[in-house]
């Protein structure tokens, strides 16, 4: 054997090893693509619904604080107007209760005194 046929020889098992080498990294390469093609599915018919379902849940919160803005506004409606009646209430009518309980303070001394008690 000569220095050729033994370079040709160490040449094919090398290349033989390189081949065998791709050969496996192709086959991991292929179960990694096929895993990730997997998950990717898993992820879509898992997500998708999870992801409509928030949508709709945001969208009927929306509305919730939309309902809620309403009440509140009526609610302070509400207020402004009873507040508005209160005082109205307060300046009519606290004038002339004033005005009774004096007049029946004055009443009251007026009696003790033509009793005689005073």
């Amino acid at each position: 054997m000569t220095a050729t046929d033994l370079a040709s020889v160490l040449a094919a098992v090398t290349c033989l090893a390189v081949v065998a080498v791709l050969a496996v990294v192709v086959a991991r390469l292929s179960r990694t693509v096929a895993d990730v093609a997997a998950a990717v599915e898993e992820v879509r018919s898992e997500a998708l619904p999870a992801l409509r379902d928030a949508t709709e849940a945001v969208r009927r919160a929306g509305e919730e604080t939309e309902r809620v803005s309403q009440i509140l506004d009526a609610a302070e409606a509400v207020s402004t107007r009873v507040d508005g009646a209160s005082k109205a209430a307060y300046v009519a009518l606290s004038r002339p209760v004033i005005k009774t309980a004096a007049a029946a303070t004055g009443a009251q001394r007026a009696a003790r005194k033509l009793r005689g008690r005073d």
